[in-house]
């Protein structure tokens, strides 16, 4: 993808920007972070609270997401992913995870497919 100049962007050029912004983004958050004093108390509990099974399955999930696109297409691995990452987080009764996952998929393919005219990976379906 070439980058491209700021008047003249090219396809790479919003990736790159971004990236570029997250990193510094990160960066001064990892910098506040360091530089704030902690109590003994909350330094020996900070990575105790930290849910390393939540964050596993999070990056498994998103990683089998991009192996499925391609094959299942965008709803129905939209679909898994969302009943996914939704139940992760607290339990909630299955009609409730399934109406925001719906949810979730008319939004985005409404504003992307219809309205910014991004093509979606069909798989099963055929989306006009």
């Amino acid at each position: 993808m070439k980058v491209g100049t700021p008047s003249e962007p090219g396809s790479g050029f919003l990736p790159l920007a971004t990236g570029f912004l997250l990193g510094i983004l990160a960066l001064v958050h990892l910098f506040q972070i360091t530089l704030r004093k902690f109590e003994k108390e909350k330094a020996e509990t900070f990575l105790g609270k930290v849910n390393w099974q939540r964050g596993f399955f999070v990056v498994a999930s998103l990683f089998l997401y991009a192996l499925l696109l391609p094959r299942l297409g965008y709803i129905i691995t939209t679909f898994l992913l969302m009943l996914v990452l939704f139940s992760l987080y607290e339990r909630k009764k299955w009609w409730v995870v399934c109406g925001l996952t719906l949810i979730v998929i008319a939004v985005t393919f409404l504003v992307f497919h219809h309205w910014l005219k991004v093509q979606f990976p069909s798989g099963f379906f055929r989306i006009g």
